[in-house]
């Protein structure tokens, strides 16, 4: 099957607002297990994201690009039922948080989605491709208590990526995954090898670039099961540009 028949095959997003849940995959502790608080001294910059609205409340990640700014999935922050943005009173980033204790966090105060994402769409490509959000803060970070990180190309296909996330089976610390490797990328949408689950969506994927992390996409779905997982991202630099004019 070439890479657009993979891209149309019938997928599960991971939705915020959804009553479905998958079960959770076995988990290779190598590989995806919670961090020590030593381990997540330098991704403080990664958080949950906890939306309420008057029809469901849920969690999802999303990861400082500066310390007002928080990236993550347009699917986040819209609601599954009306497609509108959910009001930013009911929007909070809550950054680094680990076994109750956080470096810190703020309301949203302003949410940007992209102009062309619409919750009603179907078929990956569609979805996708445009998925992402920006959360402005009424009261940024610090960048000495969560620092931020900067945004990089989407690289070469075969890439390592790391992603990084907060998962609804594990709300009280970061879960770090290495070795999720790109398979395709096609029309701004990323496939990778990579065991995702619920709450994880909105995360960033991360690239080491001279021994910093570097975000280079954003989680919006997956499919598969324990033997073959996929997830798909949509590339950061295919869309940034059309969400930040829309946060002027």
């Amino acid at each position: 099957m070439g890479a657009m028949g993979l891209l149309l095959r019938l997928i599960v997003l991971l939705s915020i607002a959804a009553g479905a849940c998958l079960p959770a995959w076995a988990l290779d502790l190598q590989r995806r297990r919670m961090m020590t608080a030593a381990e997540q001294k330098p991704w403080r910059g990664v958080g949950r994201l906890d939306v309420k609205n008057q029809f469901s409340e849920g969690m999802c990640t999303g990861t400082l690009i500066a310390e007002d700014l928080v990236l993550t999935a347009a699917h986040c922050v819209t609601s599954e039922l009306t497609g509108l943005i959910i009001p930013p009173d009911g929007v909070e980033f809550i950054a680094g948080e680990r076994l109750g204790v956080s470096a810190g966090k703020s309301k949203a105060a302003r949410i940007a989605v992209h102009p062309s994402y619409d919750a009603g769409r179907s078929g990956v490509g569609l979805s996708i491709r445009y998925d992402m959000a920006l959360v402005r803060l009424e009261k940024p970070i610090p960048k000495a208590r969560a620092p931020y990180f900067a945004i990089a190309p989407t690289p070469d296909l075969d890439a390592a990526l790391t992603l990084i996330s907060y998962r609804r089976d594990r709300t009280s610390g970061l879960t770090r995954q290495d070795g999720c490797t790109i398979t395709t990328v096609v029309d701004a949408v990323m496939t990778l090898g990579c065991d995702v689950t619920f709450g994880a969506s909105g995360s960033s994927f991360f690239q080491i670039i001279d021994g910093e992390p570097h975000v280079v996409a954003v989680l919006s779905a997956m499919e598969g099961g324990a033997a073959k997982p996929v997830a798909y991202a949509v590339t950061v630099e295919s869309a940034m540009a059309e969400v930040l004019a829309e946060l002027d």
